[in-house]
Formats: structure tokens, C-alpha cells, sequence
């Protein structure tokens, strides 16, 4: 189980307020796979000692123990088992029956006790997962943070207050890491999404195919640990964060 925390802090309570919120921003499209920036020179840099971890969109099947509900504490029409919400609450986002729904945001009252020794997280208990509502996606990815969505390999999540949204940190040890279709990284990450985690952990976004790579961990002090540095040039930062505002639009399109 991935030290995950879908929590995010009233984010987006009305779909009208994200379709209005996007069209101001209108930002461009940008290519959220393309992994072909180059090397960064990282003696000027800031750099930070940082553990990475994974976490990803679970996928399951219907069912009848606890049904989603927006934050409005409105049905959304799916219900899932027990260990399938509370899982979906801690990772953030969930595939059923080919749709995503993606945590929104908390209700006032918990629906189900996401705590050892009924689930399998000994964290569990201290984030109310129960308590997690979650929003209907028309994308293949879910939600981050404020005006992000969601860039599979790109996309990386950190302790509140630790790194503000929209920065982008360079990690050459994942500069020429494998990716699921061949393609080789190209080291950089945005931080567009907050989770419940150490404050040097970076919980990186995988989609549907989590990876193998050896830098990976469980995101804990005792996991090894890799060199980052804080990307400010503009040439790298725009296209990311381009590519994230596409993905939060995409994730409401009709």
C-alpha cells in the first residue's frame, strides 16, 4: 500500500466554478507525453535529497457497500466494495466500468472506516478517508491540485507546504529511465498534486501502469533517497505546467 492521502482542501466544489476557472485561464495544449527535454546544468541549482514513491488509478468493479458521492453528498451513481473505496480514497482516483471518478474534496460525514483491522493501511485512520467525495471524469486521468490535473510519469505529489504547486524539479537518476511505451525519461517532474506523506517524499503519478524503476521506494526515510534540483527556466516550466492545466480541462470536457 502506497503512503497515499487523496485529500485535497475543498477543491473545485461546483463543476460550473471548474468550467469557469479553466476558460479564464485558457492555457494552450501542450504534449504530455513528450519526454525529450534536454539535460539540465544543475551546479546553480537548489537542490534537495528527496524519496520517491508511486501511486496510480485503481481499478474496480462495482459494488454495493459504499456508493460515491460528490461534494455535495449527492450519488454519483457507482458504489464499491469496502476495500476498493478506501483504496480509491488513498490513491485519489478510480476506474469503474471504463469511467474515472477522482476525490474531490471531504463531506462532513465518513461513509465507511478506512483503518487496520478491517483495511490494511496502519495510517489510514488519522486521514478520514471515509470522509473522501469524489467528482466524475470524462479524461483518462485524475485530478491534482488547484488548476492541475493529472500527467502520467510527469506528475508528482508532495507533503503540503513542502514545494508549492507548479514547481518542477530535474532528478537525473530518472533521466533515461525506461517508460511502459519505450520511451526513455527525461528527468523532470511538476508538483501538481498534495499528499499525506514525509516531507521529503515526492509521490510520483504512474496512471494505469505503475513502474520498476530502482529509484522508486516506498517514499519513507529508510528508502533511498535521490538528488532533485528546482527547475526555474521558463523554457522547461511553461510546457509542463501547460501540459497540466490541459489535462484538468480535458478531465471535464464533454
Amino acid at each position: 500500500m502506497l503512503d497515499r492521502l487523496a485529500e485535497r482542501r475543498g477543491i473545485w466544489r461546483r463543476l460550473g466554478f471548474i468550467l469557469f476557472l479553466f476558460a479564464m485561464l485558457g492555457a494552450p495544449l501542450a504534449q504530455a507525453d513528450d519526454f525529450t527535454l534536454p539535460k539540465a546544468e544543475t551546479a546553480d541549482l537548489k537542490k534537495l535529497n528527496l524519496h520517491v514513491s508511486q501511486y496510480h488509478v485503481v481499478h474496480a468493479k462495482p459494488g454495493m457497500d459504499v456508493e460515491l458521492l460528490n461534494m455535495d453528498d449527492e450519488p454519483l451513481g457507482v458504489g464499491l466494495s469496502r476495500g476498493d473505496f478506501c483504496t480509491a480514497a488513498l490513491q485519489g482516483t478510480v476506474e469503474v466500468s471504463g469511467v474515472l471518478y477522482s476525490v474531490a474534496g471531504k463531506g462532513g460525514d465518513s461513509l465507511v472506516d478506512c483503518a487496520l483491522p478491517e483495511f490494511s493501511c496502519p495510517r489510514c485512520a488519522a486521514f478520514d478517508l471515509g470522509s473522501n467525495r469524489f467528482v466524475r471524469l470524462t479524461s483518462s486521468d485524475g485530478l491534482g491540485a488547484k488548476a492541475y490535473g493529472l500527467v502520467p510519469y510527469r506528475s508528482i505529489a508532495v507533503q503540503s507546504g513542502r514545494l508549492k504547486l507548479g514547481t518542477v524539479v530535474y532528478i537525473p537518476a530518472a533521466r533515461g529511465l525506461k517508460l511502459p511505451n519505450g520511451q526513455k525519461h527525461d528527468g523532470y517532474f511538476l508538483v501538481a498534486d498534495i499528499g499525506a506523506m514525509d516531507e521529503n517524499q515526492i509521490d510520483l503519478y504512474t496512471g494505469t501502469k505503475p513502474l520498476r524503476w530502482k529509484i522508486l521506494g516506498s517514499g519513507t526515510r529508510h528508502s533511498r533517497s535521490v538528488a532533485a534540483y528546482v527547475i526555474t527556466d521558463p523554457a522547461v516550466v511553461k510546457p509542463l505546467k501547460a501540459a497540466h492545466t490541459a489535462s484538468a480541462k480535458a478531465a471535464f470536457a464533454e
